[in-house]
């Protein structure tokens, strides 16, 4: 009979439980830690093979303020992932999500309502944004964003790093590569601003992560009582000519790819901003 996988290495991460708490509660500008080869490394190579191709996956965003393509219905691909984040959801994985965060009451959401599997092509997006504060089953508070990062390789030319942005929005504090087995544990509220900027990527490489995210019955100061949706926000340099700039961002992360270069170009010349 053949082993079990292991998913996570808990006396690892055990042992950095201490330090990883302590980074987390001074993080700047938001709560936040980030850990590196965060998932077993057999389990992380076998994930990121499995990872299916964007045309693989049944969400599919396509907006103004993202685009990217997601699968929530985790039993239908690889086993590694139902694997993964059932781990993601056990006793002992909260406990030790728990003592990092210094959140008591956490609970896994079941549903992986918003998480599972995200990735982005070329031209892909996700505006800087604040996240839904309450799970519309659940009736619970959104705490934490845990997010898992399968990149083999990757360049500052591509963009797409996990930006983190000020309470008042006039500054980027944090600039995080989505670099391979690299876990970011971040606090949600109403002014937890973050996305990521257009991807600029060669053919065949996308921008894949999975994501779990944490609940709890009690909401934190930063966080109002009342529910909303996603609250997306500009960048300083996006506010000017703010229309063209989401319709030719649009248009690049949708057109085919043998085009983007021409409508980048054309931005470019109108000085439009990415």
């Amino acid at each position: 009979m053949a082993e079990a996988l292991q998913v996570i290495e808990y006396a690892r991460l055990s042992a950095q439980a201490a330090d990883l708490a302590e980074s987390f509660a001074n993080a700047d500008p938001i709560r936040h830690v980030v850990i590196e080869d965060f998932l077993a490394l057999d389990a992380a190579r076998r994930a990121t093979r499995a990872f299916p191709s964007p045309r693989e996956m049944h969400i599919s965003f396509a907006g103004l303020v993202e685009v990217k393509n997601a699968e929530q219905a985790v039993e239908r691909l690889d086993p590694i992932f139902s694997e993964i984040f059932a781990e993601l959801r056990t006793s002992e994985f909260l406990d030790w999500l728990r003592a990092v965060t210094r959140i008591g009451d956490l609970t896994a959401d079941p549903e992986l309502h918003g998480g599972g599997l995200h990735q982005g092509a070329d031209g892909s997006f996700l505006d800087v944004h604040a996240d839904f504060n309450i799970h519309p089953q659940l009736g619970l508070y959104r705490r934490l964003n845990l997010l898992i990062y399968l990149n083999e390789t990757w360049r500052p030319p591509w963009q797409g790093y996990l930006e983190l942005w000020s309470r008042d929005m006039r500054e980027c504090r944090q600039y995080i590569e989505p670099r391979f087995n690299r876990c970011v544990i971040m606090e949600t509220h109403d002014h937890a601003f973050h996305g990521y900027k257009e991807l600029r990527l060669p053919p065949g490489v996308t921008r894949r992560s999975l994501a779990s995210y944490y609940y709890s019955a009690q909401r934190s100061d930063a966080q109002t009582e009342k529910a909303h949706d996603t609250l997306f926000q500009l960048r300083p340099q996006e506010q000017r000519a703010r229309g063209l700039r989401l319709f030719f961002r649009r248009l690049i992360a949708l057109s085919p790819p043998p085009l983007r270069p021409l409508m980048r170009a054309l931005r470019g010349v109108m000085r439009i901003s990415d």
